[in-house]
């Protein structure tokens, strides 16, 4: 995937699932882009919902990864004792504290020299994380696991965290239609509802945190772990709670849906109004009953719970349109 350098301050953009506008993390500079860019996006966005079409053990699926982790950007560090790491990025996202690297294996986040001790605050909040001893579903698969820490010459830092290589990042698969949004809704409730067992907000959640296995259905919280506080933090006069999971939830599926954000979500044909009614609503003031609001929400949406592909149609799932 290429990158485009933001024209103010030269850091690199964040591409809206539109593939039309993008925005830089760092001056807010947006951007409308022109055709040659908005084509290259959306041929992009439309190969990664293809491996929604594949088999997971399919070999076109095994080939068709190969392709796009060959023309995957390359770039070495050097770090302080010596060694070099040399990090082949199919996705590079920026913001104001790290630049995030999406490897095959693993996530590696660079801290610049004066944040390195975000790396820090990135381990402690993951190892708070706890799990309800009747956990059947190993949880914590969908949250990070440190795989490795590195000091960098220039005075930055390096942090591994492992990932699957049918994991990519949400962003890549541009915008998604209802069901396919609705998925990962699911998944993400259940995932706000760990965070509110083990008391964290996580202040900075975003779709850029998301990681999704297109194959399996199976979506996991990555990113920006250095902003998560306790529940009931104030931070420069913002009190955090859980619904700050479940209000941040509902503008990731906005975006994933194409819209900007939840007050820009309206009715429209083929999108059920009580999808589109619980995005704009308040959310419960715990993420069980959030969650359980959904289950129903979901219900009146789409029927009862079914595994399907992204070009499967109501036709084919429920013998109607």
């Amino acid at each position: 995937m290429k990158f485009l350098e933001c024209r103010s301050c030269g850091a690199s953009m964040v591409i809206d699932p539109s593939g039309t506008t993008a925005h830089c993390p760092y001056c807010r500079s947006r951007y409308v882009l022109n055709h040659s860019d908005t084509d290259y996006y959306r041929d992009f966005y439309e190969r990664m919902r293809g491996f929604f079409r594949l088999s997971k053990d399919g070999q076109e699926r095994r080939i068709r990864a190969d392709e796009l982790w060959n023309n995957a950007s390359e770039e070495v560090f050097e770090c302080t004792d010596g060694r070099k790491i040399d990090i082949k990025s199919l996705n590079v996202f920026m913001d104001t504290d790290a630049t995030v690297y999406t490897a095959r294996q693993n996530i590696i986040f660079r801290f610049s020299p004066g944040n390195i001790e975000k790396a820090d605050k990135f381990r402690r909040a993951v190892s708070s994380l706890d799990y309800p001893s009747a956990d059947t579903k190993s949880l914590s698969d969908f949250f990070p696991t440190i795989s490795g820490g590195f000091g960098l010459v220039d005075g930055s830092a390096l942090l591994a965290v492992k990932k699957t290589e049918d994991e990519y990042p949400l962003r890549l698969f541009g915008k998604l239609d209802g069901r396919q949004t609705a998925w990962i809704v699911s998944r993400l409730e259940n995932l706000c509802c760990v965070l509110e067992y083990s008391s964290i907000v996580h202040t900075n959640f975003s779709m850029d945190d998301v990681y999704i296995d297109p194959y399996d259905h199976i979506a996991s919280i990555y990113g920006s772990w250095w902003k998560a506080v306790p529940n009931n933090t104030t931070v420069n006069g913002v009190t955090y709670t859980t619904r700050h999971n479940l209000t941040a939830l509902r503008q990731i599926a906005a975006q994933v849906l194409g819209f900007e954000s939840v007050s820009d979500v309206r009715e429209y044909d083929g999108f059920p109004k009580p999808f589109a009614d619980f995005l704009r609503s308040t959310p419960a003031s715990n993420a069980y009953d959030d969650f359980a609001h959904w289950d129903e929400v979901l219900i009146q949406s789409y029927g009862e719970r079914k595994f399907v592909t992204m070009d499967t149609d109501d036709e084919q799932i429920y013998g109607k349109r």
